[in-house]
């Protein structure tokens, strides 16, 4: 007897016979049928409600031991990425008062937490530990020689996670947000994947797809900066929940 109840006959010998015919066990009844296409149905919702949770985990916490391994999430001064796109300011340490190198309405990718060796960082294809720093455009204030003149503003897009990149080219005639629809040149944070622009310096989701997401979904997360005796720019240790910094990949609060 197998578990169930089932009766199994098994072939056997009979006189004048070699075997006797095999006489199969009785199949599946109605309602195990049903119970067993339940249990699958259930574990298809298990498994999407885990992969649509995916664009919302902080993976970088686990992708950047790399880097974070060196200073971690401290006060650190910032230096662009060593890339030669980035001209004179490539692998330099940020001056609010140098407006030759780090002129208004300009931007560079930093990288954050720092591992103090710059070719490290400037390979490190983690975007979970990439901002992009923008110094802000003259009529934003980025002409003044303090933080204020800058934000740094997450490269993970709280869309898709994709990478979002500042725009500097100005906008004819823009709405009342600073948003021409329709056009793509303008002074906005713009994600090439799906259309997601983010308004600067807020980093509010403005149009595109995160802009109908829920707060704090709707906002990208960004560094807080400050400056050094120096003019140095530094990055002070983020607080990394939706109430200030954000959450990388998820977004945060946004006044407005």
């Amino acid at each position: 007897m197998r578990p169930g109840g089932q009766v199994v006959v098994f072939p056997s010998k009979t006189a004048g016979s070699s075997s006797s015919s095999y006489v199969p066990p009785p199949p599946p009844t109605p309602q195990k049928i049903t119970a067993g296409r339940r249990r699958f149905v259930r574990f298809l919702v298990g498994v999407g409600a885990l992969l649509s949770l995916a664009p919302y985990v902080p993976w970088g916490t686990f992708l950047s031991k790399s880097v974070s391994a060196g200073k971690g999430y401290v006060r650190q001064q910032i230096t662009v990425d060593n890339l030669s796109e980035y001209h004179a300011a490539a692998g330099r340490k940020v001056n609010v008062n140098d407006l030759t190198t780090f002129p208004p309405n300009s931007h560079w990718v930093i990288t954050y937490p720092t591992s103090d060796d710059l070719a490290l960082d400037t390979q490190n294809k983690d975007t979970f530990v990439k901002f992009e720093l923008i110094r802000l455009p003259t009529e934003l204030g980025g002409d003044a020689k303090d933080a204020t003149a800058f934000v740094a503003f997450s490269k993970v897009c709280v869309h898709l996670w994709c990478s979002p990149n500042y725009n500097p080219d100005q906008p004819t005639n823009p709405n009342e947000n600073g948003y021409k629809p329709n056009q793509s040149k303008h002074e906005q944070y713009e994600c090439p994947c799906h259309g997601s622009i983010y308004k600067v310096p807020q980093g509010l989701a403005i149009d595109g797809p995160a802009s109908f997401q829920a707060p704090p979904t709707n906002a990208i997360p960004m560094l807080t900066l400050s400056t050094d005796s120096n003019g140095f720019l530094m990055v002070e240790k983020p607080l990394w929940d939706v109430n200030h910094n954000g959450v990388l990949g998820y977004g945060r609060y946004v006044q407005q």
